[in-house]
């Protein structure tokens, strides 16, 4: 049984196309909707829960090996035992059944977002899970035992390096040979690449590790100027890509392993080290440098701390009163549980990534002295993942300004001063998000955009990372507070705003 899985953006589009093949049924899945209107419809019950995920339809395709036969029930139930075992426990789903091709096939439509809490169902590995569930249910159903897509990947030795094995092997037991012959070079390559890209690295650092694994490394254009071979050398042996197989090829790396691409970025740093490589490190250095890597990649994933209720009034009124946030923004981010005190009476601002996931949070721990936040737990938090917030047009709208700010206090004050400054709130769909680390930028979700407003504090921290960011985006335009902090420059503004209005009170102006 093979899956295919994809996600994007618009339901009705995939119910479409789901529902006009011919023969096509729908033949199971948790909804009531019988067409493709229905059914759309009956979905944005679950995208109004997180209206700031983007990116929240599944879709997945299970096809069965030539040999196998399945009725509508077996494959129903392998639809529902499928979705429950890749985290889909609590979600939208409908299941339609396809006889437009040789194979006998299902796809699923699915929201990527829970019904119980409104996360969207985390994604890391899910190629991954899907080969182990799809195996299992193999077997489970007596069903014809289908080679992986990831072993269908590696190509395999050649029957000259298998004789060789053999060669070597008998010339080991004869004592001939001091050692065994082990693994084939194509293998140790193999294996050496999979563990320097286990945690989607970009592409000069997959470069540099396996220079430091003793791996050579060689890339070059194609005709056509885009594209890039890449090709590989180890102990005095060399392979391309495609002879170590499709996920080894430079696409490949992309496309299946999760290699991070960008050309403007990259480019020049892959140069340098195809130039002055790195010196290999010692075998015990290397281990400890590869278990580092699949350990950070096994981290727990973030659980947020539970909330103290009792003190969360006297947070409320503090960010109304002294911070002059207005109610609705310290609601809003309250009751999605962005904004709130846990039991340690700690202020929480939760980070989320792009799709809405929570992945980590900031703790401000002296509201009274400065605007500074640390991580609540490094060892769950992860890169991909920003405190912001999203106001203005409508919350389906795509996003269309963006202002990077300091802090989570800076980022609300921001807001209040733009809405402030419109008389309401933006005509557009804009976000305030907190993302002064310039090593920690989205650039890929930055770069889509005309104009990135860099409204750091105006400190000597800011404008360092206002320096920095701006180097590295250069679409960003510097915006600086004639104060040194966001909170400050709002609360200047509305003391000049409320005296205009006693201005206008009294019969005149200035």
């Amino acid at each position: 049984m093979i899956g295919k899985q994809t996600k994007g953006r618009g339901f009705r589009k995939l119910l479409d196309y789901l529902e006009s093949r011919e023969d096509a049924k729908l033949i199971g899945g948790n909804m009531s909707g019988r067409n493709a209107r229905e059914l759309a419809r009956e979905f944005k019950l679950s995208r109004q829960l997180n209206s700031d995920a983007e990116r929240v339809v599944y879709h997945v395709s299970l096809s069965a090996a030539k040999g196998d036969k399945l009725d509508d029930e077996q494959w129903s139930e392998i639809g529902d035992r499928y979705m429950k075992e890749m985290g889909f426990d609590a979600n939208q789903f409908v299941i339609f059944r396809h006889h437009n091709t040789d194979d006998d096939h299902i796809h699923i439509a699915a929201s990527r977002i829970r019904m119980d809490t409104g996360l969207v169902v985390h994604d890391s590995w899910d190629y991954v899970r899907s080969e182990k569930v799809l195996r299992q249910i193999e077997q489970d159903y007596e069903l014809v035992q289908v080679q992986g897509s990831r072993e269908k990947l590696n190509r395999t030795p050649s029957t000259g390096q298998i004789r060789r094995i053999r060669r070597e092997q008998e010339e080991y037991e004869l004592g001939k040979l001091e050692r065994s012959p082990g693994r084939t070079i194509k293998e140790e390559l193999q294996q050496t690449i999979d563990r320097a890209s286990v945690d989607n690295p970009q592409m000069p650092t997959l470069i540099m590790r396996l220079q430091q694994a003793s791996v050579s490394v060689r890339t070059g254009f194609t005709r056509n100027g885009k594209s890039k071979g890449i090709s590989y050398q180890k102990d005095g042996q060399a392979f391309s890509g495609t002879q170590l197989g499709a996920a080894y090829t430079f696409p490949g790396l992309q496309k299946h392993l999760g290699v991070d691409y960008q050309p403007e970025r990259d480019d020049e740093s892959i140069n340098e080290l195809l130039l002055k490589p790195v010196k290999p490190l010692p075998v015990e250095q290397l281990e400890k440098l590869f278990q580092e890597i699949e350990r950070k990649q096994q981290q727990p994933q973030f659980t947020p701390p539970p909330e103290d209720k009792v003190v969360w009034q006297v947070l409320h009124k503090y960010l109304d009163e002294k911070r002059y946030i207005p109610d609705y923004i310290v609601q809003g981010l309250h009751n999605n549980q962005l904004l709130y005190m846990d039991e340690q009476r700690n202020i929480l601002f939760v980070k989320r990534d792009l799709d809405g996931e929570k992945t980590g949070a900031l703790v401000w721990s002296k509201p009274r002295e400065n605007h500074r936040t640390v991580e609540y737990d490094q060892s769950t938090s992860t890169q991909k993942g920003w405190f912001y917030l999203r106001l203005g047009g409508q919350p389906t709208d795509k996003v269309e300004n963006v202002f990077l700010c300091s802090s989570p206090i800076d980022a609300m004050s921001a807001a209040t001063y733009v809405i402030s400054s419109c008389k309401g709130l933006p005509a557009t769909r804009t976000m305030f998000m907190v993302a002064d680390d310039p090593n920690k930028l989205p650039m890929e979700f930055l770069k889509t955009f005309n104009r990135v407003v860099v409204a750091f504090n105006n400190d000597e921290q800011g404008n360092n990372a206002a320096s920095a960011v701006l180097e590295l985006l250069p679409i960003g335009k510097r915006l600086k507070t004639h104060n040194p902090d966001w909170s400050q420059e709002l609360e200047a503004h509305l003391r000049k705003e409320q005296q205009k209005l006693l201005q206008q009170d009294r019969g005149f102006s200035l």
